[in-house]
């Protein structure tokens, strides 16, 4: 008897995943029209629509990821055998170069630590803002009501350009910050994921700081190799820093837009 309540338990899982699964494939269709809809939408308040949509879906998405996992943990206690995760949104949740001929605007995730919030407010309004064919999220971008890792989530799982402000502040708590780790999973999962470091202030070692399977000395950085933003040997002002910033940021988003 148990054995058999067990069988049924597995197969009404089994009935569950594929219900969700094919919800899956539904709703990401639908996000492709929304994109392509948004991309050709020339009026702003219907465009404002259209991408409050577009982030609807993605967080439905996220959640359909979530529970699909949720089934195979289960399905694992049920027939002991090795779980196998869920990778179904991790290929086409997150907002590929494939999809991003349906939109064309670059996401940009920046991550930060609050100590650094003037250097990437300045940074942010007064350049990188400008640059065209790009929209920037931070976690200071929520507001009142929403849950931070949640927003974080969803907005790092559509990014294309991943910035990591380098800092003293930062790294003290680098391996604390959970869109790190979100960051880390995405890394390993989608290889089109582009992540800057963007040397905000002078800390010795920051090259070896391990991100995914690699080290951040590893990777590109902005403005320039070991030339911190805040050096006043480097740069004469921030300004002169962040122009070369916001330069790096648009060739980075000129390569993706070639490879679509």
């Amino acid at each position: 008897m148990a054995k058999s309540s067990s069988t049924e338990q597995q197969q009404r899982l089994q009935q569950l995943r594929q219900g969700l699964q094919d919800d899956w494939e539904q709703r990401s269709e639908k996000l492709k029209r929304l994109r392509r809809d948004c991309a050709i939408e020339a009026g702003t308040a219907v465009k404002f629509q259209l991408e409050k949509q577009i982030q609807d879906e993605l967080a439905k998405l996220n959640d359909i990821d979530r529970q699909l996992n949720d089934i195979e943990a289960q399905l694992q206690l049920l027939s002991h055998t090795t779980i196998i995760p869920n990778t179904i949104s991790k290929v086409k949740v997150h907002q590929t170069p494939e999809l991003l001929s349906n939109t064309g605007i670059i996401e940009v995730f920046i991550s930060y630590q609050k100590d650094d919030e003037k250097l990437l407010k300045e940074l942010v309004d007064k350049h990188l803002n400008h640059v065209e064919g790009i929209k920037i999220w931070h976690e200071g971008k929520t507001i009142g009501g929403q849950n931070n890792k949640v927003e974080i989530e969803k907005h790092l799982n559509s990014s294309h350009i991943i910035m990591l402000l380098i800092s003293p502040n930062y790294l003290k708590e680098y391996n604390n910050k959970f869109e790190i780790k979100l960051a880390i999973e995405r890394e390993q999962a989608i290889k089109a994921t582009f992540v800057i470091p963007v040397l905000l202030t002078k800390i010795f070692g920051w090259e070896r700081f391990t991100f995914a399977n690699f080290k951040l000395g590893d990777l590109e950085p902005l403005p320039q190799k070991n030339k911190f933003i805040t050096d006043r040997k480097a740069w004469q002002t921030n300004n002169d820093a962040f122009c070369f910033i916001a330069e790096g940021l648009e060739k980075v988003k000129t390569k993706i837009v070639e490879k679509t």
